[in-house]
């Protein structure tokens, strides 16, 4: 579904982080892949009752001005704790593939502001310029 112009995905994992975290790392890569038209990533921490909601409170200007256009939704836990390891994780990860200028993030995760839950959701917005 479309929100302020970005696609927002539905589908997600769940389970302990170390279940999960290679299975990301794939499919992060795979999305991000040479000649996918992607060129910048963010990986970030949404919250709300449901991951729609709560990914399109992260449709913010920063995002708009960085012309994302898509957002994955990639993860959910009820647990803050498990949902911000594996977002520093993953960002660290992509540290040492990507770029600054292609992976965006401006701590190693974990540095936006916290959500009240119930349920937590690690997403990746990407931009294609």
């Amino acid at each position: 579904m479309y929100y302020r112009g970005v696609w927002i995905t539905d589908t997600y994992f769940t389970g302990h982080i170390h279940q999960v975290e290679t299975t990301l790392r794939r499919s992060i890569a795979q999305i991000v892949r040479a000649g996918s038209g992607y060129v910048r990533l963010y990986i970030g921490i949404a919250s709300g009752h449901d991951h729609w909601t709560a990914l399109a409170n992260r449709v913010d200007q920063k995002k708009k001005d960085a012309k994302v256009s898509t957002m994955y939704l990639l993860y959910r836990s009820s647990s803050l704790a498990n949902t911000t390891e594996l977002e520093r994780r993953l960002v660290n990860h992509f540290r040492e593939i990507f770029t600054e200028d292609a992976l965006w993030n401006s701590t190693g995760g974990g540095g936006g502001r916290r959500g009240a839950g119930p349920n937590f959701y690690v997403y990746l917005a990407v931009s294609e310029e």
